[in-house]
């Protein structure tokens, strides 16, 4: 396989201000059950000063303008351009626009360049604190119910309390929104990208705008508590977003809560009491992630818990669908030995919380069976479930890289369906994005970014030409622990 070379643009090296290395992009495209032949980077150690296998950089892009750790990524790819815009926010308080024109099957149809061609805008906002969630509403803009396009615009969330938003394709900055202590989320309104939804760890509230007006619309108040931390915290909303039809806000919490709002009175409608008891009085266990969109009409979501659980309701019946158990207590169930990433492993065999979280969920697509629920945890397991009969659901498949030597275990940080395959992309705490195939369970892909055990924090995934026969393409984008946002393609018929 052949490397691809990557274009900064009419032959000028990009200058600091810009933030990219000059070298961005080493690698070639992946293929293949174990990912392209890309550039080896050179061995490193896991902190025993064993020396470890080195890795291949199978890239196509590695956009290295963070100071700091990348903690969140959002794309949007626009097929009539073959045009792939990234936002990325980090732990240097700074978040950066990305655009690059991809080497995907859509580009050449469009008659663009094999090789991408990036360009990289700072956002020009001075955060005091980390950049913790980014969106862009481009996806929604033409669905407008009163046929007016909205403007494309990117939210930018940050733990010092501040939302801002920018033009999605200058990155001039629109406005500035304040809100609660700190941001953990930021979530679009699926019917014309109009209405911006933010929630916050520390307060525990949850926040509704109008963009066209930059005026808060709503304060949404009921979560129990604050200061994040759910098994003993209390408090703090982790994920927040409107159901598919946008008639409801609906956010999980560190109270083991899952609540469904009314955007025009700001009335909790409905309240699931889903996380167990952690037997410490009245704690629950934080709810840590949420999905939307399930079942054939659309009134199922999902949420996993750090107790090792995942719970599907139904939204409109206000009822609990199903409760899968994750995590595994039972002898060989469960990984075992170091964690990849460092954390620390319960090895008296207690059953202790440090593997037990649920920390990606999400459903397959209405083409796959909307009734197939993937869950993604710190023991290292990618599960699939069918909760069409509810209860306890079935497990149909157990997806589980190997462990490496000593027994370490790689967690699961993000996943997403293919939208019309059942096929399943995973990120993980080894640095590595895995493919899998939710019929049978069997590892599809591995790409790879240079580094062993660097933790991918973020993930978001364009399936470019999914409604071809073979797949199209996956152009997957992944925020990294080592300062580097990465840009991989995964031609899905290989």
């Amino acid at each position: 396989v052949e490397g691809v070379r990557v274009d900064l643009g009419g032959g000028e090296p990009m200058s600091d201000e810009d933030g990219d290395e000059q070298g961005i992009g080493a690698g070639p495209a992946a293929v293949g059950a174990a990912g392209g032949a890309g550039a080896a980077a050179t061995a490193t150690t896991d902190g025993t000063n064993q020396p470890q296998a080195a890795v291949p950089d199978q890239s196509i892009a590695t956009l290295k303008s963070h100071a700091g750790p990348v903690y969140a990524v959002a794309t949007h790819f626009d097929a009539s351009s073959g045009t792939l815009r990234i936002v990325s926010g980090g732990g240097d308080d700074r978040a950066y626009l990305h655009t690059v024109t991809t080497s995907s099957a859509a580009t050449a149809a469009a008659g663009g360049s094999s090789s991408p061609k990036i360009t990289t805008i700072p956002l020009s906002h001075a955060h005091t604190d980390s950049v913790s969630s980014v969106a862009i509403n481009s996806q929604y803009v033409d669905q407008n119910a009163k046929g007016k396009a909205s403007q494309p615009l990117i939210a930018v969330g940050s733990y010092d309390g501040t939302i801002i938003l920018y033009d999605a394709h200058t990155g001039n900055k629109v406005q500035a929104l304040d809100g609660p202590t700190d941001v953990e989320f930021v979530s679009f309104h699926p019917k014309g990208g109009t209405v911006v939804l933010a929630g916050s760890i520390s307060d525990g509230t949850v926040w509704m705008y109008h963009t066209p007006s930059c005026k808060c619309l709503q304060v949404f108040v009921g979560h129990e508590g604050g200061d994040g931390g759910g098994q003993g915290g209390q408090g703090g909303v982790s994920a927040g977003t409107f159901t598919p039809d946008g008639k409801f806000a609906i956010s999980a919490g560190m109270d083991g809560t899952l609540r469904i709002w009314a955007p025009r009175t700001g009335i909790c409608r409905h309240t699931f009491r889903l996380a167990a008891d952690s037997g410490a009085g009245d704690v629950r266990a934080g709810l840590t992630c949420l999905e939307v969109d399930g079942g054939a009409d659309g009134q199922l979501a999902v949420v996993g818990s750090e107790d090792g659980l995942a719970y599907v309701v139904h939204l409109a019946g206000k009822k609990i669908a199903a409760t899968l158990r994750h995590y595994d207590e039972t002898p060989g169930g469960q990984a075992a030995g170091a964690a990849a990433d460092g954390m620390d492993v319960d090895e008296d065999g207690d059953g202790g919380e440090e593997l037990r979280s649920v920390e990606a969920v999400g459903f397959a697509g209405k083409a796959v069976n909307p009734n197939w629920v993937a869950t993604g945890g710190v023991d290292g397991a990618l599960k699939v479930w069918d909760v069409t009969h509810g209860g306890q659901g079935q497990c149909r498949q157990v997806c589980r890289p190997p462990a490496v030597d000593g027994g370490a275990v790689a967690g699961v940080t993000r996943l997403s369906w293919h939208s019309t395959l059942p096929l399943i992309l995973a990120s993980y705490t080894d640095g590595a994005v895995r493919m899998w195939d939710a019929r049978d369970g069997s590892l599809v892909t591995t790409v790879t970014g240079g580094h062993a055990g660097v933790m991918i924090n973020g993930m978001s995934a364009e399936f470019v030409g999914a409604d071809a026969p073979d797949g199209g393409t996956a152009v997957v984008v992944t925020a990294v622990d080592d300062g580097a946002a990465r840009v991989f393609e995964i031609n899905v018929a290989a």
